[in-house]
C-alpha cells in the first residue's frame, strides 16, 4: 500500500514545495494584517493565554492558534481587497452592480487565480487550527485528570499528628 505524504510526516510548514506555493500569500496576508490589525495577534494572544492558562509545550500550541486565527482572518480581508480591486476595473458605466462583481471572478479565474489560492491557504491554515486545538485540549484535560488526581489522593492521606518542633 502506498504511503501518503501525512503517514511520512510531509505537511506544508516542512516541505518546500508546499511552502513555495503558499509563501505569497502567506507574505501578503502579513502585510495586510500588519496594516489593518497591527495589535490584534498581540491582545488575541493575552486572552488565548488567560483563557487556557498553559503550561510547557502547551504555551507553543497557544501561539500556533493565535497566529491560525489571524491568518484565517486575514485571508478573508485579502479576499475582499481583490474582489474590490478586479470590480473596479472590471466596472462599466451604466451597468448592473452584478455583472461586474461576475466579470470580477472571471477576471481573477483567467489570470492570476488568486481566489483559489487563498482558499486552498486558508484550508492549510484551518487544519492546522484544528489540529492545534485538538491537540491542545486533550493536553488541558490531560491535566486536569492529572491534577483531580493528585487532590483526591491528598485528600484520601490521614493528617500527621505528631508535631515535630
Amino acid at each position: 500500500m502506498k504511503k501518503s505524504r501525512n503517514d511520512i510526516g510531509i505537511d506544508w510548514t516542512n516541505d518546500r514545495r508546499i511552502a513555495g506555493r503558499h509563501a505569497r500569500i502567506h507574505l501578503m496576508v502579513g502585510e495586510l494584517l500588519a496594516e489593518i490589525e497591527p495589535d490584534r495577534y498581540k491582545e488575541l494572544l493575552e486572552n488565548l493565554r488567560a483563557e487556557y492558562q498553559p503550561v510547557g509545550a502547551e504555551t507553543r500550541l497557544v501561539e500556533i492558534l493565535a497566529d491560525a486565527m489571524c491568518r484565517i482572518r486575514g485571508c478573508f480581508y485579502l479576499e475582499t481587497k481583490i474582489l474590490n480591486d478586479n470590480i473596479k476595473a472590471c466596472t462599466a458605466a451604466g451597468e448592473a452592480p452584478e455583472m461586474a462583481v461576475g466579470r470580477a471572478y472571471i477576471r481573477d479565474f483567467e489570470g492570476a487565480q488568486m481566489l483559489e489560492k487563498i482558499a486552498r491557504y486558508e484550508s492549510s491554515v484551518s487544519t492546522l487550527f484544528s489540529r492545534c486545538l485538538r491537540t491542545l485540549t486533550d493536553h488541558l484535560a490531560s491535566r486536569r485528570r492529572r491534577d483531580a488526581i493528585a487532590a483526591d489522593a491528598l485528600a484520601k492521606r490521614k493528617p500527621c499528628t505528631s508535631v515535630v518542633q
